[in-house]
């Protein structure tokens, strides 16, 4: 009799936890919805500041608001918005934080089908020797002139055009589809100019 009331306690003390930590659990569901919900709704309104404002002065500034702040998702919100906009000065402002974020931009290179037949040979053996990857670091960058270096190679960017040089070799990469960049890509391999048209995602 007592074992079995003994047991009946534990399962009562038992079910009780289960109920507690469910109550819980539901408290810290239900803050989590509600914290997602106010986030959202506070992001659709900077969304809509940067597409919608008539102001362009108030859509910059608030671009150069929402790129400082601590936030990362603040951050992507206002590049990704910005690299969409219509407003090409805020598209451009929006290029120059995408590439200055990075530390490298990964390129795939193709032969440019517009060059001489000699320099697309001499362009399709060093693919065929050195693959079709090339990386641009990004060392030494000035946020507020849209310019960087590393090394022998250096870069700056205008509008929503990337020039790059490097030795002898040198590029022109302009914006593409809201993440892209793609252009004439012109290097130097053993005293040969070799012709590519270059790409790569920037976010």
């Amino acid at each position: 009799m007592l074992l079995t009331r003994a047991m009946m306690m534990v399962f009562a003390m038992t079910l009780g936890m289960v109920v507690s930590t469910g109550v819980f659990a539901q408290d810290s569901v239900d803050d989590i919805l509600e914290k997602a919900r106010a986030e959202a709704a506070e992001t659709e309104k900077l969304k809509k500041i940067l597409n919608e404002e008539p102001d362009q002065n108030v859509r910059l500034a608030a671009f150069g608001l929402m790129i400082k702040d601590p936030n990362s998702t603040m951050h992507k919100i206002a590049v990704e918005a910005g690299l969409a906009s219509a407003d090409k000065l805020l598209q451009a402002a929006a290029f120059k934080e995408a590439i200055m974020s990075l530390d490298r931009i990964h390129l795939t290179l193709v032969v440019d089908q517009d060059a001489s037949d000699a320099i697309q040979k001499k362009s399709q053996e060093y693919i065929d020797t050195n693959g079709d990857q090339y990386v641009i670091p990004l060392a030494k960058k000035d946020h507020e002139a849209g310019t960087f270096t590393s090394g022998y190679h250096s870069g700056e960017v205008t509008g929503t055009h990337l020039t790059y040089v490097f030795h002898k070799s040198n590029g022109m990469l302009s914006l593409k589809d809201d993440n892209a960049i793609s252009g004439d890509m012109m290097l130097t391999n053993r005293n040969e100019n070799l012709k590519f048209v270059a790409s790569g995602k920037i976010r």
